[in-house]
């Protein structure tokens, strides 16, 4: 019912933004509504990524492993009107099929991007947020996912995505490994190189 309940209330800011319809709401009301409704600077940095690209990806189980290498493609495209990045995922981990999905956004109202992924080696979500830094062209990020190793079974993580260039970017992963024990280390690198 909360789900139905905030389709409902942001489908009704969306109507509200277009100015397509006039129903004597206050012009105030009316303008933050539309502030908040229509994509800006923000979401042009998320553009930069739409395409297709092959990336590498290097995983440690801990700070003095060897890393896992493996190698796929990935598709992205800017969704319900330039609102979100989309991001499809194939390729392999731990020498099996490996497939993802990815959601990045940017919440005019709370001034942070957050970002949702979910993929064929766990049921349940990672959900983080975070800002970007244009002198380091970086967008930092912390959040959780679940894990049935960790303590309660939520461990917590830091990505960093890195704009190199138009055609390469990075995203690294850190945390205290699926424990939560120790210092953090990186625990995933990925580097993707746009498709020509």
């Amino acid at each position: 019912m909360k789900i139905l309940s905030m389709l409902l209330i942001l489908s009704t800011l969306n109507v509200y933004a277009d100015d397509k319809i006039h129903t004597g709401m206050d012009p105030e009301m009316m303008k933050k509504a539309k502030e908040f409704s229509t994509p800006g600077e923000p979401h042009k940095q998320l553009k930069k990524m739409v395409g297709k690209w092959n990336y590498s990806s290097k995983w440690w189980m801990s700070s003095d492993a060897k890393p896992e290498e493996s190698k796929g493609q990935s598709t992205m495209r800017m969704i319900l009107g330039g609102r979100f990045l989309e991001q499809s995922l194939k390729g392999t981990s731990m020498g099996q099929p490996f497939e993802g999905h990815g959601m990045i956004g940017y919440d005019n109202l709370k001034k942070e991007y957050e970002t949702a992924w979910l993929d064929n080696m766990s049921t349940g979500m990672m959900r983080a947020s975070g800002s970007y830094d244009e002198a380091t062209k970086t967008l930092t990020e912390k959040g959780e996912f679940t894990c049935p190793m960790a303590p309660d079974n939520k461990a917590s993580y830091r990505g960093e995505t890195k704009w190199i260039d138009d055609n390469s970017f990075t995203y690294s992963m850190f945390g205290k490994g699926m424990a939560q024990k120790g210092e953090e280390f990186k625990m995933m690198e990925l580097t993707y190189k746009r498709k020509k």
